[in-house]
């Protein structure tokens, strides 16, 4: 029970799923996929100690495993992270019963020498009748159902994959995205980051934007898998640093240099062309390497601490700025912290969303920006949506802010004009707030 569960490839996974598909009925009977993704887990870990986060996990595992009579597949697939398997089902609406099963489990008290350790999850299922349906597509609208829940701070979200039965096959997906980049058929929307201190906007993420995508019911964060399983996750880098670089150089710059920030996958930070390759694009667009943000999820780094160190100091040496997404969510431990070579922490909006209800969220959003605060590193809040929530960050001491509130992603020539008709104004009441 000391151990925990090992993790299971993605291509185990794939495998299993497509072996389940086959038999079942899909007159009858549905194929459902399940992800867990367990919330704020990362304090147990800083409470109690990586080893009792260990025993839990594994605890979790058994517990899982005994969910049915007949587990199809159970495996820990990333950190906290779990897939299930759940083959056949009859009934679409029977998946709300599943899941207050499956928070039971979750939420039942872990008992640990004298404590009583409680944990929560959010799960995202997957519900189809087509075996037609690629296993690959099951498991990206699982996981993308489970992130919604999370953010939303729901129990569970559920994703009825049978309404893209008609979707193209991966194979296709993939044909189309090479084509894609070779005609430059990708867009960058840009959105605003305010700098709270001076309230105007001094930075802005780049988003990666496909219309084919759009057109086929593919959001951004399965996009990216999709790029990332067909091997031209390098390629789609190259094209975004040389497209921020390129479109942000004609950014207005009345109230000063904007900032762009643009996202690095796991995949991206192990190769080993990461650093020649943004060292050639800012010589190439001969721009300030400060005005260029690189965004990576504390998972991301995880994977292999070691190398992420080093090739991330190495980038922060040419000037550029490091930014730990989703910070708060991974396994955060002044452990590694002080290792990481940070400019920034982005404070994730699953906390941020849901600071004015919930007490803990609060604190947790205090605590990152404080951290950032004793360790001179600036925090970016993202999932800014009201009035309310950003004059509580103004009042925090947070660096940026970020989301809906503000503005959402536009394009390039969108963008530029809503920098040209920015008003203070229009987001702050008082004069400057620090």
């Amino acid at each position: 029970m000391g151990k925990q569960p090992p993790r299971v490839d993605r291509s185990t996974i794939l495998s299993t799923i497509v072996e389940q598909m086959t038999i079942v009925d899909p007159s009858k009977q549905l194929s459902i996929v399940a992800v867990i993704d367990l919330r704020q887990f990362q304090q147990i870990n800083q409470l109690y100690g990586h080893l009792v986060g260990d025993t839990i996990l594994a605890e979790l595992y058994q517990r899982l495993i005994g969910l049915t009579k007949q587990p199809s597949f159970c495996g820990r697939i990333d950190g906290d992270k779990f897939a299930l398997l759940i083959s056949p089902l009859l009934d679409i609406q029977l998946l709300p019963l599943l899941a207050k099963k499956i928070n039971a489990l979750i939420a039942e008290p872990f008992q640990r020498e004298k404590l009583n350790i409680q944990i929560r999850g959010s799960i995202g299922f997957t519900a189809s009748n087509s075996k037609s349906l690629s296993a690959e597509r099951l498991l990206l609208e699982a996981e993308s159902a489970a992130k919604k829940a999370k953010q939303s701070g729901e129990d569970y979200h559920i994703s009825q994959a049978s309404s893209y039965d008609q979707a193209p096959t991966l194979v296709a997906l993939e044909q189309d995205i090479d084509e894609a980049l070779e005609s430059n058929a990708f867009h960058l929307f840009y959105q605003p980051k305010l700098c709270l201190a001076t309230q105007v906007p001094m930075a802005a993420e780049g988003l990666i934007r496909w219309d084919q995508a759009h057109d086929q019911n593919i959001n951004s964060e399965q996009l990216i898998a999709i790029i990332e399983r067909s091997g031209r996750m390098s390629d789609l880098f190259r094209w975004t640093i040389n497209t921020a670089l390129r479109e942000s150089a004609s950014w207005p710059k009345a109230q000063g240099p904007i900032t762009v920030a643009i996202n690095i996958s796991a995949s991206c930070l192990k190769q080993p062309d990461l650093f020649p390759l943004i060292e050639s694009s800012l010589n190439l667009w001969g721009g300030d390497p400060s005005v260029l943000c690189i965004e990576v999820t504390e998972s991301a780094i995880q994977q292999d601490l070691a190398q992420g160190f080093q090739v991330l100091s190495k980038i922060k040496d040419l000037g550029v700025k490091i930014s730990i997404d989703d910070f708060g969510t991974g396994y955060s431990s002044l452990e590694y912290f002080k290792y990481i070579p940070a400019s920034e922490l982005k404070i994730d909006k699953s906390f941020v969303l849901n600071m004015l209800d919930s007490p803990v969220d609060m604190e947790i959003v205090k605590l990152i920006i404080e951290w950032g605060r004793r360790f001179n590193l600036l925090t970016v809040a993202e999932g800014v949506e009201n009035q309310q929530v950003l004059n509580i960050l103004c009042e925090l001491g947070c660096s940026f802010a970020q989301g809906y509130h503000i503005s959402k992603a536009l394009p390039q020539t969108t963008f530029m004009q809503w920098l040209t008709d920015y008003r203070r104004e229009d987001y702050f009441e008082n004069s400057l707030s620090h």
